[in-house]
């Protein structure tokens, strides 16, 4: 079974033109110097006036030998180099389309939008990470455009990554420990410290923020040490390093399982490698492998390539040393300010499969998370399973047609009750604040749930916030004067988080004694304890009504 579109952003279909968005004019004209070279950028109009420069290369392109390892700086270039279109995504499969992007292996590029190069002092940087389940995806303006973004004061930057296997082999190796998508990132960042004035910006404060796996990564970045200093504030939408989808644990096997399905059964990893190199890349991308022989199946298991605990190799080398939830546990957490949230239907997104899936609800155990599982007896599994079921079933069966119980139940398990509980755990470790927003707005832009025909559901489904961000242009997402409204206070209450650290004065921060939190909707409003039912329940299911905080 495959849950591959659980963390999934919109796929980016090429053909469709929205018209009843502004498309973007650009014209060659900008001129730039990195440390590395001088580059061409373009002048774009449209809704708004910018400079674009895209395709930049931040790593040298991880062929060959380098497939699988760790990226290297890229090699200084000669003369212009043209930056005005995008460089080439991750050889992908593109879900929403149904179709395969070949891409390229060297996709390590990213882009960088300002509205001026020589503003009055440098301007806040906003880095984002894409979205995708870490096997598709790309930081394209197709839907990632940054029109809204250009509206204020701010450099944004959105980044490519290694994707699926390529970014994410691990064969617990000196050669190939895990994370080079997460080191991918790690560069990118470094690369932006280092060349981020040349363009306006200011490299001592740079925001990153990403939904879903994007989100993900954030989170990651906030736990690993390789990352420190590289960032100075943090958004995460709709996931954290704490969802059992954000973390492998069984990711050897799944790479030995892929070499059997291509051919080669081995058990030796240094065999498994030098075959797996000699493959070409559509050869890797996009293998369907079977379910693992494991006592305990999971949905968040059929990600199959994605952050792991790094086993070997130096710890100032690693990009994760320890599982997330003891790092987080132990507060081992980078003291920045952070937003975390979630949209009010984020399980549509594993509802819609329900017709597929409905089966695997029955098996025993199968609606308590991961993290227990694995280390309770099987009594204390039954008990939390027929709690869970009690709770958001009712007593009733689960069917085909039981897309509201299940919506409910899958936007509390894999989303939010970990984001609730990250957020928690800054507050206890971290000097700096920690907000909280839940996001409800339904216009016309809400295109997933749209999409999933998912309309009886009640709630705003995962990544639907989105195209409040981003000018999407390669989807048919109306602008109108309703959602007009909504981009203006969301982009808004970013960016000022970007510049100051605060999102405005009324949202106030989050804490244990004090939970607050913002509604992002077709206005802010400011409450207590979101989803203050459900959240007891879990923290009950967790043990964790009160934290076990480390003293330090």
């Amino acid at each position: 079974m495959h849950w591959r579109s659980v963390c999934c952003y919109f796929c980016t279909p090429r053909e469709k033109k929205n018209d009843t968005v502004k498309m973007v004019s650009c014209e060659n004209m900008a001129l730039v110097k990195t440390e590395y070279g001088e580059l061409r950028g373009a002048a774009c109009s449209g809704i708004e006036n910018y400079i674009a420069f895209k395709g930049i290369p931040y790593a040298k392109p991880p062929l060959g030998e380098l497939r699988f390892k760790a990226p290297e700086p890229p090699e200084p270039w000669e003369g212009v180099k043209d930056a005005t279109q995008h460089g080439p995504v991750c050889p992908q499969f593109n879900e929403r389309m149904n179709c395969m992007e070949d891409g390229s292996e060297d996709c390590l590029y990213l882009n960088v939008y300002t509205k001026t190069l020589t503003p009055n002092k440098p301007l806040p940087v906003m880095v984002w990470i894409h979205g995708g389940g870490f096997y598709t995806g790309s930081g394209n303006s197709d839907f990632y455009g940054p029109e809204f973004f250009m509206a204020h004061d701010v450099v944004l930057v959105t980044i490519n990554y290694r994707l699926e296997v390529l970014g994410f082999l691990c064969l617990d190796t000196e050669d190939v420990p895990g994370n080079a998508g997460m080191k991918d990132q790690v560069l990118a960042l470094k690369w932006i410290k280092n060349n981020i004035r040349a363009f306006g910006g200011d490299p001592n404060n740079v925001t990153i923020f990403g939904c879903s796996a994007g989100s993900g990564s954030v989170s990651c970045h906030l736990i690993s040490k390789i990352s420190d200093g590289l960032f100075n504030k943090a958004i995460c939408q709709s996931g954290v390093c704490l969802n059992e989808w954000c973390y492998n644990i069984y990711a050897r096997q799944r790479a030995f399982q892929l070499g059997k399905l291509l051919g080669k059964d081995t058990d030796d990893p240094a065999e498994l490698l030098t075959f797996l190199r000699s493959q070409p890349v559509s050869s890797l991308v996009n293998k369907q492998l079977p379910p693992l022989n494991i006592e305990h199946n999971d949905l968040a298991d059929s990600i199959l390539f994605g952050p792991v605990v790094e086993k070997v190799g130096p710890n100032d080398g690693r990009f994760l040393t320890d599982l997330p939830t003891d790092l987080v546990k132990n507060g081992k957490i980078a003291n920045v300010p952070l937003i975390v949230g979630y949209a009010s239907g984020e399980g549509m997104e594993i509802a819609r499969k329900l017709p597929y899936i409905h089966a695997l609800y029955a098996m025993p155990g199968f609606v308590v998370p991961r993290e227990l599982k694995l280390k309770w007896s099987t009594e204390s599994i039954q008990e939390a399973d027929e709690k869970i079921r009690k709770y958001y079933f009712k007593d009733k069966d689960i069917t085909a047609e039981s897309y509201q119980e299940i919506s409910d139940l899958e936007t509390d398990r894999p989303f939010v009750y970990n984001i609730i509980r990250y957020a928690r755990y800054h507050s206890q470790y971290v000097t700096e604040p920690v907000y909280v927003y839940k996001f409800v707005a339904e216009t016309e832009r809400n295109y997933s749930k749209k999409s999933y025909k998912m309309d009886s559901v009640k709630g705003v489904c995962h990544a639907d916030e989105l195209p409040y961000l981003f000018n999407v242009t390669c989807l048919d997402i109306p602008l109108t004067d309703d959602s007009k409204n909504i981009i203006k206070q969301f982009v808004q209450l970013w960016v000022n988080f970007a510049s100051t650290g605060k999102p405005n004065q009324e949202w106030k921060p989050f804490s244990e004694s004090e939970r607050n939190y913002i509604v992002i909707g077709n206005k802010l409003e400011y409450y207590k304890n979101p989803s203050a039912e459900n959240m007891s329940f879990w923290e009950n299911i967790y043990g964790e009504t009160t934290l076990n905080v480390v003293k330090k």
